[in-house]
C-alpha cells in the first residue's frame, strides 16, 4: 500500500515551524524534507509502498506545485494552512523587508492590480476548489489562528488526517522564525537603501547579508521610539480594514471549510 500526503503551505502561515518541528517528529509516517523536495516523488516511486508526507512553502507557484504533484499522486491527502487575508499580506510584506527589498507597501499589494501580489492571489477559497479539482482526496485546511490559540489542538487534527501519532513532551511550541516589528524593519529599510541586502549566492548570504541584517534588527529594538523616523512603507490600519473587508465573504467560506472536516 502507497499512502501520500503533501502539506502545501502558503508562506506566513506557521510552515517552517511545522517542516522543523512537527512534521519530522510524527511517528508512523515517512517525512520528506524540504531540502529533498525536487527529489521526494523519486524517493516514493523508488520505495513503492508506505506512508510519505512531503512538505513545500509556496505562493505565486502554489497552482505549479500542485499541478506538478498530482501528475504521480492525484490521490494525494493535501494538508493546507490559511491566514486572514490583511494579516497574511502585511506579514509577507514585512518578510518582504527583513530580506532586503526597498518597496512601499502599495507596490506589493494594490485593488488596482499593480502590485507584486494580484487581487485573484488573496481569494483563498478559490484555492481550496483548485485543490478539491486537482486530487481526489478532500484536503485538510486549517486556520493559522488555531495554531496561536489552541496549538495542539491544530497539531492533532494533522495526526489524525495523516493516521499518525506523536508525543507531546517532544513537541515545542515556540516559533521557528519570529517576527520583527516596524520599528526594526524601518532601520533595516533605511540600511538597504545604501547597501544591498538582498540573500543572493551562498557567500552573499551567510558571509555578508546574515551577518548585517540580524545584528542590526536585534540592536534596533534598544533604540529610543522618538529617534527613529519611520519611512512611509508600512500600511495603515485603514489600509489593512479595507483589505479585510473586501476579502470577508472569502474568508468566512475559508472558516467554514475547516470546520467540516
Amino acid at each position: 500500500m502507497l499512502e501520500v500526503y503533501f502539506h502545501i503551505g502558503l508562506g506566513k502561515t506557521g510552515t517552517k515551524y511545522l517542516q522543523f518541528e512537527f512534521f519530522p517528529r510524527l511517528k508512523g509516517i515517512n517525512y520528506i524534507p524540504m531540502t529533498k523536495f525536487k527529489k521526494s516523488k523519486e524517493i516514493i516511486k523508488k520505495k513503492g509502498r508506505g506512508k510519505f508526507l512531503v512538505s513545500r512553502e509556496c505562493d505565486e507557484r502554489f497552482e505549479e506545485m500542485l499541478g506538478w504533484f498530482a501528475e504521480d499522486f492525484p490521490d494525494a491527502g493535501i494538508v493546507m494552512v490559511l491566514r486572514r487575508q490583511d494579516e497574511w499580506i502585511y506579514s509577507q510584506f514585512k518578510r518582504l523587508i527583513k530580506n532586503g527589498r526597498t518597496w512601499k507597501f502599495e507596490e506589493f499589494f494594490n485593488f488596482e492590480d499593480k502590485g507584486y501580489f494580484k487581487v485573484k492571489d488573496l481569494y483563498f477559497y478559490e484555492k481550496i476548489k483548485l485543490v478539491e479539482r486537482t486530487f481526489t482526496k478532500k484536503p485538510l485546511v486549517l486556520i493559522y489562528d488555531e495554531l496561536k490559540e489552541k496549538p495542539f489542538n491544530f497539531l492533532n487534527r494533522i495526526a489524525e488526517y495523516t493516521g499518525t501519532e506523536y508525543d507531546r513532551r517532544n513537541i515545542t511550541l515556540r516559533k521557528k522564525h519570529k517576527s520583527y516589528n516596524e520599528k526594526q524593519l524601518s532601520i533595516l529599510y533605511k540600511l538597504s537603501c545604501h547597501i544591498n541586502l538582498i540573500p543572493r549566492g551562498f557567500l552573499k548570504k551567510y558571509f555578508f547579508v546574515y551577518p548585517v541584517r540580524y545584528p542590526v534588527l536585534y540592536l534596533a529594538k534598544f533604540f529610543p521610539d522618538f529617534i527613529i523616523r519611520r519611512p512611509n512603507i508600512f500600511p495603515s490600519d485603514e489600509k489593512l480594514k479595507k483589505i479585510r473587508e473586501f476579502y470577508e465573504e472569502d474568508w468566512s467560506k475559508c472558516v467554514e471549510y475547516s470546520r467540516g472536516f
